[in-house]
């Protein structure tokens, strides 16, 4: 792109946060962005649901923001200095609820992400709170073209595939990941199984990936941290602790993603009409089984 910079600094901010305490929230997240934007910072990424907190249960529809709330005006006015993605409960048209991303920049909102894929089992029951978003949009923003996901969206390989088709080369994972079971390596088996999900995620897509999850005890849920940022050759460029709340910085080399994909053209290389008849057949053959 013209005028782009070649590094991008990207503040990881994996914070815990007060359930259903949207005002400390916000707090907390203003006194992060501050501290990024000291560090000359050009974007800030906070957890899904980083405003309010997982577990809200009948205390969602109390904590629910609309496009124009004026509970965020104070962010909408830090992003004049600093891009900031931030997970909240969105109310649209007809009082229907959200687990969206919201994404400020130059004093506004400029874009949000609606989670497409709401986890229903075990401790998850996320259907019966929220509905479902319905399309995944790479979108311009400080200099870079940046596709968000939510947590479940990532383990849906097609979801990171259409942002980077659909131009994105920073591809944030905003989480609520879990600790669940003990594996051989001593680490908990679903964090083996999330980094190896997020690597595979950049070197598929040849982009940057922003992984950023929550930390903290909430309904007696363990929320585990590791974010990070990787390469879109897989390599891992920073790491944050384990449960331990942590503000850390990472640089996005421009030229390094150009490297990157002129070496490894899966993009090109991509096949759009032979995904396009195969999906449409599969959909079709699902039809005529409902």
């Amino acid at each position: 792109m013209k005028n782009e910079k070649r590094i991008l600094k990207i503040a990881l901010a994996q914070t815990s946060n007060v359930l259903a305490g949207l005002e400390q929230n916000i707090e907390h997240h203003r006194k992060k962005v501050e501290q990024a934007i000291s560090a000359g910072a050009d974007i800030i990424i906070f957890p899904e649901l980083s405003l309010t907190g997982y577990s809200l249960k009948d205390a969602t529809y109390d904590v629910a923001l609309t496009r124009d709330d004026e509970r965020l005006a104070g962010l909408a006015g830090l992003s004049s200095r600093i891009g900031i993605v931030c997970g909240g409960v969105e109310m649209g048209k007809g009082s229907v609820l959200y687990n969206t991303l919201f994404y400020f920049e130059e004093g506004r909102l400029a874009h949000r992400h609606r989670k497409v894929y709401l986890p229903t089992y075990g401790v998850f029951e996320e259907e019966r709170y929220f509905s479902p978003g319905s399309h995944f949009r790479a979108f311009p923003a400080k200099n870079v073209n940046l596709g968000l996901l939510i947590c479940e969206d990532v383990w849906h390989p097609a979801s990171g595939q259409i942002l980077a088709l659909d131009g994105a080369s920073l591809l944030v994972v905003s989480a609520n990941g879990l600790t669940r079971g003990m594996g051989p390596s001593g680490k908990p088996v679903n964090i083996q199984a999330w980094e190896t999900l997020v690597r595979a995620l950049a070197v598929t897509t040849t982009s940057y990936v922003a992984f950023v999850n929550r930390v903290g005890v909430e309904d007696g849920l363990i929320f585990w941290g590791g974010s990070g940022l990787i390469g879109p050759d897989g390599m891992e460029v920073v790491r944050a602790d384990y449960f331990e709340e942590e503000l850390i910085y990472a640089e996005m080399d421009m030229f390094k993603l150009r490297h990157v994909r002129t070496h490894t053209t899966l993009l090109s290389d991509e096949r759009l009409p032979v995904l396009i008849e195969e999906y449409t057949r599969l959909h079709q053959k699902n039809k005529e089984y409902d």
